[in-house]
């Protein structure tokens, strides 16, 4: 595997995992358990990915983290947008919404 495509790898696993773990917070706060459900597969899914990539490093550990932190960093932020969407999409009239 190339270094680049190594460290994309690494960036989207990063992103997906810390991405679903938030929204699956923010779901389960406002009991959503349904929806966490299917999130759950999604985040071992996300996670077998983060596993392999670790596993499989030949860019190095500083360059890892480096990229696994912007991933991890942007998709935390991308979950709080996701939810709202969701939220406003699915459950605008729940007495749960904000």
């Amino acid at each position: 595997m190339t270094p680049l495509t190594q460290g994309a790898l690494v960036f989207i696993a990063s992103y997906f995992s810390v991405l679903l773990l938030g929204l699956q917070s923010k779901l389960m706060r406002d009991d959503h358990w349904q929806v966490s459900f299917f999130v759950s597969w999604l985040i071992m899914l996300s996670h077998t990915a983060v596993t392999w990539s670790v596993a499989n490093n030949s860019i190095g550990i500083p360059l890892y983290l480096f990229i696994s932190g912007w991933g991890s960093s942007l998709g935390i932020v991308s979950s709080h947008f996701l939810y709202i969407w969701y939220d406003n999409k699915f459950h605008k009239n729940d007495l749960h919404s904000e």
